[in-house]
């Protein structure tokens, strides 16, 4: 009875020697990297969206974020230009319990159908520059920044349905799909008005068809 008592005496002081040990290792962890290797957040944006020519504001324009983490999906935010074309971008976070995990800034997508969008359209640096005049490639770099995003209006169809395909596709994520309904309807309804009977959204295709 006493050799019982004994051993079960030992596995219980064993567990609590273990738990006790974890809990100091992962404070150490925790002082030493910092609470950012557990807690992930940027954020908020704000900013003003402007017609390009007039510089008159836009309403309604969705302003979309998706963030990503070193090996992962972070979080995903929207929100909608008000009457005066100004937005807050609501801040993106998540949890890791990987360590030296790094946040990356967020990709934003910027999307009204009939402008063109932001990020602006071309392969290089100047040839977005060349459409989007103003742009600098830091937009959202900053969150104490006040982004103006100026949108210009397609001058040919090809124009407008490479717009339509880069807002659908810059995302790598399907659970930032998930989260951003508001953009997908906006996608969507520019599809149907190229005449598109496929929608985007979360495990579908994306782009044109």
């Amino acid at each position: 009875m006493e050799c019982g008592e004994s051993v079960r005496s030992n596995g219980g002081s064993s567990r609590k020697t273990l738990y006790l040990t974890v809990a100091i290792l992962f404070l150490i962890t925790t002082n030493v990297m910092g609470a950012d290797f557990l807690y992930h957040s940027d954020g908020p944006y704000s900013g003003k969206v402007v017609d390009l020519e007039t510089g008159e504001p836009i309403e309604g324009a969705v302003v979309a974020a998706e963030w990503t983490l070193t090996h992962r999906f972070c979080d995903a935010k929207e929100t909608v230009t008000d009457k005066n074309g100004e937005f807050i971008l609501p801040k993106g976070s998540c949890f890791s319990f990987w360590p030296f995990t790094e946040m990356y800034s967020p990709e934003v997508v910027v999307f009204k159908p009939g402008y063109l969008g932001y990020p602006p359209l071309g392969s290089t640096f100047e040839e977005g520059k060349g459409r989007m005049p103003g742009f600098t490639g830091h937009e959202f770099q900053n969150k104490k920044d006040y982004n103006i995003i100026k949108l210009g209006k397609p001058k040919t169809l090809l124009e407008r349905q490479l717009t339509f395909d880069h807002a659908g596709g810059l995302f790598i994520f399907d659970e930032a799909f998930e989260k951003l309904p508001m953009l997908l309807k906006l996608i969507n309804q520019e599809g149907r008005g190229l005449g598109l009977q496929d929608e985007i959204g979360p495990s579908k295709n994306r782009g044109r068809k």
